[in-house]
């Protein structure tokens, strides 16, 4: 049964692993490839050939999913944080059940700063917003 061949890869893709492989010949061992590569790697890769144009590219394809992702708008930049950690303890889920004193949330972030925030019983909380604001997002 003969291949079928999916749609044409879209033009600068021969042009980019011309300049990719002239950057892996001259570069020094184990260096990271230069963003301006991998931004114009993303752009051809935008229209759903993530696979392809890595393929055709010889780059990693989870790296360049990775970086189409954060730059697909309302993505957070490079570097930032993208998971949120929450604690509670069984006490402290314990008391909120049973509502007698309360519930207490601490936040912290990587910088040291800490928050604390003691909600009397019964008293809504809407924790997403609490961290939102902590966070600096949308405040």
């Amino acid at each position: 049964m003969p291949r079928t061949t999916g749609p044409a890869m879209p033009a600068g893709v021969k042009l980019l692993r011309k300049r990719i492989d002239e950057w892996r010949r001259t570069r020094d061992r184990r260096t990271a490839m230069p963003a301006d590569l991998w931004q114009e790697a993303v752009a051809l890769a935008r229209p759903g050939r993530a696979w392809a144009v890595a393929r055709a590219l010889r780059v990693n394809f989870q790296a360049l999913q990775r970086r189409i992702a954060e730059t697909a708008p309302g993505a957070p930049g490079p570097g930032a944080a993208t998971g949120t950690f929450v604690e509670l303890s069984g006490a402290q889920i314990l008391r909120a059940a049973g509502g007698a004193t309360g519930t207490v949330v601490e936040l912290s972030d990587a910088g040291g700063i800490r928050m604390i925030v003691r909600v009397a019983a019964g008293a809504a909380l809407d924790v997403p917003r609490l961290v939102a604001a902590f966070r600096g997002v949308g405040a």
